[in-house]
Parts: C-alpha cells; structure tokens; sequence
C-alpha cells in the first residue's frame, strides 16, 4: 500500500514537471496563444505574451509551493504511527495551492479574452477543441 501511495504521489509530481517543459502529460505539445490565432497585430502579441510571462511566473511559484507540499507529504506518508494531523493540514494546503494554479489559468485566460477580438476568441476556441480531441 505504502509503495502504492508513493508511486502515486511521484506521478502526481512528474505530470507539472511535464507541462513546465512545453509538454503536456502524454506527450501533447503546449501551444502558445499566439501559435494559435493567425490575425494577431504585434500590439496585442506583446500583451498577450507579458501576461502569459507573469502567469507562468506565479503558476512556477505555486507548482514549487505544491512540490514541497508534496515532499513533506511523502515524509509524513512514510514515518509509523498515525500522522494524520499533520497529513491533513498539509493535504489541505497542496488542494489550495492547486485551486490557486487554476485561479491564475482562468484569471490569465479572462485578460486575454480581453485582449482578442469576438472573431479571434471563436478561432482560438476551435484551435484548442481540435487539440483537446487530438485532430
């Protein structure tokens, strides 16, 4: 049981360090917006790639956060007895840090949806459905 947990945390791990690197888990390549919408004036690439360099910025922040949340919580999985005062404390900090990851994508994806216009907001939802689906 002990190997499976750990096994499972170390998956849970690898799939962030995954995506950091461009990859999404299952070796699906990350495409940068600008990838993705053809029309774009260099006025709004600028503004897109600033706020896509912050978001990746605290999104690192919080994943490093989460990774030593993560090793404290092998340590913690590991060690006799029952630890589960500590364990839940820390289970509860890795699901806030998770929610703040995904706060900051939807919050980055809204500020960008500014930036697009209705015609370029429709092109970028049928790049990423048809990524979404594999085609």
């Amino acid at each position: 049981m002990k190997r499976y947990i750990v096994a499972l945390l170390l998956l849970a791990i690898a799939l962030p360090v995954a995506a950091q690197h461009g990859k999404k888990p299952h070796g699906k390549k990350h495409h940068e917006i600008t990838e993705l919408v053809s029309d774009l004036s260099s006025a709004q690439k600028r503004k897109i790639e600033e706020i896509g360099k912050q978001s990746r910025e605290r999104v690192l922040t919080f994943r490093n956060q989460q990774k030593a949340v993560k090793d404290s919580i092998a340590m913690f999985i590991d060690r006799e007895g029952d630890n589960s005062t500590v364990l839940y404390r820390l289970f509860d900090r890795e699901a806030s840090l998770q929610v703040s990851i995904s706060r900051e994508m939807y919050d980055t994806k809204l500020l960008i949806d500014q930036i697009l216009t209705p015609q370029q907001r429709e092109e970028l939802r049928r790049s990423l459905s048809k990524d979404r689906k594999g085609k």
